[in-house]
């Protein structure tokens, strides 16, 4: 391992850093210097760093590290005045991400930008979803800015398949280990070349089998934090909970639309509506809730 950014993050600046700087693993290091070699004629790459579908394994870490070094080299190599803190170099809601991404690329190229919980918002499955297109359509555009675009999300096999085998150039997939004393230790992963990942994805997804082909590597990496950490974890909280905040708000709508069909079309008595509720969810229902939530919706739709 080699240690770098040592002049922007000396010793102190992490209460668990003996030294100036932090450690990256030669070989991730020398496939960032690869990139960063490249970007300045005009390229742009996507990386995608996965945690083998599990939650809470240091994948943000890793992250946070490579935009750390990736922002310092583009400066000590370019002399670019670029950008690297939480609000402008991390998103964590696709409707945050074009805006942000056209504000780097126009003001900060060659800039990082760290899509974290991505998965929300370009999972397989809700590729129909008008939000997760306009995601698809940035990374798809994008190119003009010359960005390195880290996305950050548990399950790679999660992702549509124009952005797994195309649009990024290589795969980090990170895990835990258990020590000897049985405790739980971050900060391993695997390196997926291009090649790799695309069989890795066409031989896994079925099964999310992240066994299905060969890594070229394997790496490790320290828990440090080139951010303010408890800043980012306040971040990622409020993100999470305006996530939950919408589902809620999309459910009640869908349900204030369910009773407004039955009222409306079938016929069905607001009070009928509201017995028939409790008997199937054993939750009562008054007919004030049902009637504000019908008005709710025609006043939605008019």
């Amino acid at each position: 391992m080699t240690r770098v950014c040592i002049d922007w993050f000396p010793k102190g600046w992490d209460s668990r850093q003996r030294k100036a700087g932090f450690y990256l693993d030669d070989a991730i290091k020398s496939q960032l210097d690869l990139l960063l070699k490249n970007i300045i004629n005009d390229w742009d790459f996507t990386i995608i760093i996965t945690g083998g579908g599990e939650v809470r394994v240091g994948k943000s870490v890793l992250a946070m590290q490579i935009g750390a070094y990736w922002s310092y080299e583009v400066q000590r190599l370019y002399k670019k005045n670029i950008v690297f803190d939480i609000e402008n170099n991390f998103v964590l809601d696709g409707k945050k991400l074009i805006e942000r991404g056209n504000y780097l690329g126009k003001n900060y190229p060659f800039s990082v930008l760290i899509f974290d919980e991505a998965g929300a918002d370009l999972e397989g499955r809700k590729a129909v979803q008008t939000q997760t297109q306009d995601v698809l359509d940035f990374y798809r555009e994008c190119g003009q800015y010359n960005l390195l675009n880290i996305l950050v999300m548990p399950d790679y096999f999660d992702l549509p398949k124009g952005i797994a085998l195309n649009r990024s150039i290589f795969l980090l997939d990170v895990y835990y280990n258990c020590n000897e004393e049985g405790i739980f230790e971050r900060g391993y992963g695997k390196f997926y070349s291009k090649r790799n990942k695309k069989q890795l994805y066409l031989k896994g997804k079925r099964e999310l089998n992240y066994n299905a082909h060969p890594y070229n590597f394997s790496f490790n990496f320290h828990p440090f934090y080139p951010i303010d950490e408890a800043e980012y974890r306040e971040l990622k909280q409020k993100a999470l909970s305006s996530r939950e905040n919408r589902k809620r708000n999309k459910f009640q709508m869908q349900r204030d639309a369910c009773w407004f069909l039955l009222w409306s079309e079938f016929g069905i008595k607001q009070e009928e509506i509201g017995r028939r509720m409790e008997q199937l969810t054993g939750v009562f229902v008054p007919q004030n809730t049902i009637s504000d939530g019908i008005r709710h919706y025609t006043m939605e739709n008019e």
